[in-house]
């Protein structure tokens, strides 16, 4: 039994990878535990890449190959926003109005299919950028030095929704889209980790209440 736990997080894409490096990682070290973050593999034409949307088939092998060290535990950080059809419970969450209720079928019917104690799922509602606009300011003060202020624009998003997981996934109207509309240059790997850095974890977690609930899994997690 080592005197920390040991976390590794599988993300979608490199600003994940990235937010969990630069925003949780030391968080969760306070905790005594220990993450590794790191890119889903995918394949085109023979050549390997880390990194984009990928079939559940695909994910599954990372998921099972993180498992195999035997005293880890394994999470993901996969967006609900154009997850792949062939993960499991999809068609069921297709059927359910309420997003929370969506992603919970998702990721039990993920556990149930990996069938590990030390695997921890998550759906990310609806996507990365979700995050962001729990302080539309940060968003603001990275991004106006290009555009001007939007603030207004923003807190109309906001006021639009119950709360940032509430933005939906509309290919016009998912939280990324709304951004690039509002700031055209966006860019998810640079100035989304910079306002994610900015934002502080405390107000994604008060605002982000399934984002909450998965920090919560994480911090009361056993040692192995």
């Amino acid at each position: 039994m080592t005197d920390y736990i040991r976390l590794k997080i599988i993300c979608e894409g490199q600003a994940e990878e990235t937010f969990v490096s630069k925003v949780l990682y030391d968080k969760l070290a306070l905790k005594g535990i220990y993450c590794i973050p790191f890119r889903l593999i995918t394949s085109v034409k023979s050549k390997t890449y880390r990194g984009g949307i990928v079939s559940y088939a695909k994910a599954k092998k990372d998921i099972l190959r993180a498992l195999n060290e035997k005293e880890a535990y394994v999470t993901t950080m996969f967006d609900y926003y154009k997850l792949s059809k062939d993960f499991p419970g999809k068609d069921e969450a297709s059927g359910i109005n309420d997003p929370y209720g969506k992603v919970e079928v998702i990721e039990n019917s993920m556990a149930e299919d990996i069938g590990n104690r030390r695997f921890i799922p998550y759906i990310q509602l609806h996507e990365f950028e979700s995050l962001l606009f729990s302080d539309i300011d940060s968003i603001d003060r990275v991004m106006k030095l290009s555009y001007g202020t939007k603030i207004n624009e923003l807190r109309s998003v906001i006021s639009a929704c119950p709360n940032p997981e509430g933005i939906n996934d509309g290919e016009n109207t998912a939280p990324s889209k709304r951004l690039i509309r509002l700031y055209p240059s966006y860019q998810k790997i640079t100035d989304g980790v910079l306002i994610a850095d900015l934002v502080a974890a405390g107000k994604m977690r008060d605002k982000c209440r399934h984002f909450n609930g998965w920090l919560d899994k994480i911090e009361n997690l056993s040692r192995i």
